[in-house]
């Protein structure tokens, strides 16, 4: 087996040295060597084998080491759980508890990292306790009080009667928001009414995530839509008002206003939701991510060594050479391993000549190295810190055409737990 990695380990102290198999299956350790050491041998997807107490031997008296490697015993998950509607009913309690401040009902969004999808009477649940709330119905009065105080809607007139038009109409906005713009359509196109909270990931790339949910939302099938029941239902919503408010005569051009309002509302609201509001809602429930997931973190240094003869690589092929490297040691994040030896890696080789003082040398520059941890591709990186410049450190094996190398993780990442 090509690529496996040998760690030679003396019976008398702790110093290892580590090589890797070649197209052969062998391997070789050059000069002088302990009387008595151990022997363990890795390679992705099959048992680490190791033998000890062996005695060197010399000329014709040394012994060949059958090492015959063992399949890794196939990792099964079971998931037993909840059917799709009761785990939605379970997480839906949750959500009922989230209060923006601990007052204001925050239950259009899930910061569960697999929501399960809603029904369409989920749906109506959740906008009946919006509507029932306490603090939409005071809102409302509070606001009819203000316009009424200001004369606003002055069709409407003064006294109770006048209040009373301005209440329902208030109020009325906020059934229709809720009720037509986040629950009917969206059972009627099968859409999640609800902003999927990513908390992960870069600035950026969270940046993007919340600008651009405001143009599609995740269907009941778990597949990323265009967001045309958002649309259809803030039309809808914005018309109906028409009917209660007065002098609200909707154009063609006013209604192509509110739906470019509309875009820019739910943007500037996800944009809130995954920066600023997580922050300060009650009982929202932890990110997964924050209690399970390891986190790679940039600058960890990666022992690597070449499984491909890298002299194949010269100043007169100067590549770019694609070449495979394998983990010298084990990969830890806090004391557990998230990767073993032998586990591969992928990159870039390239020769180049520069001239000094004392005439031309050839440098190796290493490119795009990549390495995949379970379904989390990593790039490796030449200096521990980021931008900073430094030839590669690395070092020749007993074949010389192999090398060891240390390379850092470019950025975070986040691993999938170990199960």
């Amino acid at each position: 087996m090509a690529g496996a990695v040998v760690t030679l380990e003396m019976a008398s102290s702790a110093v290892q040295r580590t090589t890797v198999t070649d197209n052969a299956g062998a391997f070789r350790f050059s000069g002088p060597m302990p009387e008595r050491w151990m022997v363990a041998i890795n390679a992705s997807g099959f048992k680490t084998w190791t033998t000890s107490n062996l005695t060197a031997a010399a000329g014709d008296n040394s012994q060949p080491i059958s090492a015959v490697l063992e399949l890794a015993p196939a990792s099964q998950q079971v998931t037993v759980g909840l059917p799709p509607n009761e785990l939605a009913a379970q997480q839906l309690k949750d959500e009922e508890k989230q209060r923006l401040a601990g007052l204001f009902p925050h239950y259009f969004v899930t910061y569960e990292p697999n929501p399960a999808p809603l029904t369409a009477a989920q749906k109506f649940q959740l906008g009946w306790k919006t509507l029932f709330d306490p603090v939409p119905i005071l809102s409302s009065a509070l606001s009819s009080g203000i316009q009424q105080a200001r004369n606003s809607y002055w069709e409407y007139g003064q006294g109770a009667e006048g209040y009373a038009k301005r209440f329902g109409a208030n109020y009325a906005d906020v059934v229709d928001e809720i009720l037509i713009g986040h629950v009917v359509t969206q059972a009627v196109f099968h859409q999640d009414p609800r902003y999927f909270y990513k908390g992960t990931g870069t600035f950026g790339s969270r940046l993007l995530y919340a600008i651009g949910t405001a143009f599609v939302c995740k269907g009941d099938n778990g597949h990323w839509q265009p967001a045309y029941s958002n649309v259809l239902g803030g039309v809808a919503a914005d018309e109906l008002s028409t009917l209660y408010r007065p002098g609200t005569s909707r154009p063609w051009r006013r209604l192509g206003d509110t739906v470019a309002s509309d875009f820019a509302g739910s943007a500037v609201s996800n944009l809130l939701e995954e920066f600023v509001l997580r922050s300060i809602t009650t009982h929202a429930r932890k990110t997964a991510a924050s209690q399970s997931s390891p986190i790679l973190r940039a600058g960890t240094p990666v022992s690597l060594i070449s499984v491909d003869d890298l002299n194949r690589v010269t100043a007169d092929r100067p590549g770019p050479l694609e070449f495979a490297l394998v983990l010298a040691g084990d990969l830890q994040v806090g004391g557990a391993i998230v990767a073993k030896a032998g586990t591969r890696a992928w990159g870039r080789a390239t020769y180049t000549t520069v001239s000094d003082g004392n005439g031309q040398a050839q440098h190796l520059e290493f490119g795009r190295v990549r390495l995949t941890v379970g379904k989390a591709d990593i790039p490796l990186r030449s200096s521990e810190v980021r931008g900073k410049d430094g030839a590669l450190q690395y070092h020749s094996l007993e074949d010389s055409g192999r090398i060891a190398v240390v390379l850092y993780v470019d950025q975070d990442t986040a691993l999938s737990p170990a199960h």
